[in-house]
């Protein structure tokens, strides 16, 4: 699952698969200099998105990213502009136009001219020797009062051997950034070095604010032209500097486009069908119609079955109910099993849904997926909001290293069954800590229990040679033992055990009738 935090308010553009904010260069100059006086010990990013970033970290296939960690590094930027203008011209082929272009090299100008004039001071990184104290200098002429607090032009790596020795290099050229006391940190060393050097050094940078520049430093100094500005405007700059570097960029610009074409070619085709269909019925004004299922020992399940066709409005509405939900021992289920399409202004919303799921993972399912949404959802590049990744449960595996309390559990005694939801990682010695197998041995002697694995990172086979007595006791008719959520890592733990289970595996539809029986 992705590292997205929910941020409901947040007003942005899906596209393909990494959120957009939709701003003007003004409005983005705003919300720089104001993450730059938050000064709080948190290190915030703004990326500058282009087809280059794009086609680099998604690459062709739908489900596979071609470089995950710069696809996650970009999906959790606070704050991503539209630097190129085929980010902007997607954004209008899918009916949520962005105002306009946001790149770096107008944005840096705008925060210098911004920080000379409220007194806040600018770090400049990257670039060839010298280049960015060159840089750095023509900004203070051009900006009376602006404080550059420093520059470095150091080599850095983020591939091949040279990686061994980045934490060193990195150490020390943190030193000088922090010693400097910069508000604002301009990272020149282009896409994707500039965002890996940045997520590699998140948790150490105490800069309120970092920007990925990419080749700025040299448009300020001259050293690369800028198109004129009638280029700019017809948004042809990309045309201009291809003709400065033919060698270099029109191979690169031309496999860019194509690659950029056959990813977004699924969402336009559905774009066209959207606007001959009927909209989507809006959202109602009451409540959404969740369906509440009290337990015995008076928890709550409370299942939300979506219509045939879900909107914009109804997702919004959603999302701002699950926001809303405390930790009361109540499990919200949204059951998708009827969805048919969501249009694609409302498959945004998924980015708000898996920071939610990530955040409220005991207390939030979503169930029932048909194969025609999780295509429409894949082509998105949204599928992989919602279901697990490696580098996500490498990262919760690595954060439960240092925590005892890994692994939760929770129950629900319903009238005819009990519904077990296991979060974090199965293994023996989580099973024996809270004695789960004695606990389902007592339950499943007269009821049905289903055993919920949509949560946990990882099946250990000593957490399957733990549950072998439950998986042997299941040899009447009344006593069933039955297995949902189960992913590809967890079902092929149980085919590599090689163990004889009288244990069903149920689909998400089969669990969702068995608790619409409950009612």
């Amino acid at each position: 699952m992705t590292t997205l935090t929910c941020n409901p308010g947040r007003d942005f553009v899906n596209s393909l698969g990494i959120p957009v904010d939709n701003l003007t260069l003004n409005s983005a100059t705003d919300k720089i200099i104001e993450m730059a006086r938050a000064n709080d010990g948190r290190a915030r990013l703004v990326s500058t998105l282009n087809v280059d970033f794009l086609v680099n970290s998604l690459g062709t296939a739908f489900t596979k990213p071609r470089h995950p960690e710069l696809l996650e590094v970009l999906r959790g930027s606070d704050l991503v502009t539209a630097d190129g203008f085929p980010i902007v011209w997607l954004s209008r082929l899918l009916g949520r136009p962005l105002p306009e272009r946001v790149c770096g090299s107008d944005l840096v100008p705008a925060i210098a001219e911004r920080s000379a004039r409220e007194g806040l001071s600018i770090f400049l990184f990257g670039g060839a020797d010298g280049v960015a104290e060159q840089a750095g200098k023509i900004l203070q002429g051009q900006y009376p009062g602006l404080t550059i607090a420093g520059t470095a032009a150091p080599f850095v790596k983020t591939t091949g051997p040279g990686l061994a020795a980045a934490p060193i290099e990195d150490s020390k050229l943190l030193k000088q950034i922090h010693d400097s006391g910069a508000d604002i940190l301009l990272v020149g060393l282009g896409n994707p070095k500039q965002e890996l050097w940045f997520n590699r050094n998140r948790n150490q940078l105490r800069t309120p604010v970092s920007i990925g520049v990419g080749g700025t430093f040299s448009f300020i100094t001259g050293e690369t032209r800028r198109a004129p500005k009638i280029w700019q405007k017809l948004n042809l700059e990309w045309v201009h500097r291809m003709f400065q570097e033919p060698g270099r960029l029109a191979k690169r610009y031309a496999t860019g486009m194509v690659k950029l074409a056959a990813l977004a070619t699924p969402v336009i085709l559905s774009r066209l069908v959207e606007s001959v269909r009927p909209s989507a019925p809006p959202a109602p004004e009451i409540p959404l119609p969740w369906r509440r299922l009290w337990s015995s020992r008076g928890q709550c399940i409370s299942i939300l079955p979506l219509p045939h066709r879900v909107g914009r409005g109804y997702m919004e509405r959603l999302v701002e109910e699950l926001n809303g939900v405390e930790k009361t021992g109540e499990l919200h289920i949204v059951d998708f099993s009827r969805v048919r399409h969501i249009a694609l202004d409302a498959q945004q919303e998924f980015f708000n849904l898996a920071g939610l799921l990530r955040e409220k993972r005991s207390e939030i399912q979503l169930m029932g997926l048909s194969m025609k949404v999780r295509r429409e959802l894949s082509s998105a590049r949204l599928l992989d909001l919602i279901e697990g990744d490696t580098r996500g449960a490498l990262e919760r595996l690595t954060e439960r290293c240092h925590h005892e309390q890994d692994f939760t559990c929770e129950s629900y005694s319903l009238g005819k069954a009990t519904l077990v939801m296991l979060v974090g990682r199965v293994n023996r010695d989580s099973l024996a800590s809270i004695g789960f197998v004695e606990c389902l041995l007592h339950s499943i002697r007269d009821r049905a229990c289903i055993v919920d694995f949509r949560n946990v990172d990882m099946l250990e086979s000593s957490g399957i040679a733990e549950m072998m007595p439950l998986f042997n006791a299941t040899t009447t008719s009344r006593s069933q033992l039955l297995l949902s959520g189960l992913d590809h890592n967890a079902k092929q733990m149980l085919l590599m055990s090689e163990i004889e289970t009288n244990a069903e595996v149920i689909a998400d539809q089969q669990l969702l009738q068995r608790l619409s029986e409950e009612f």
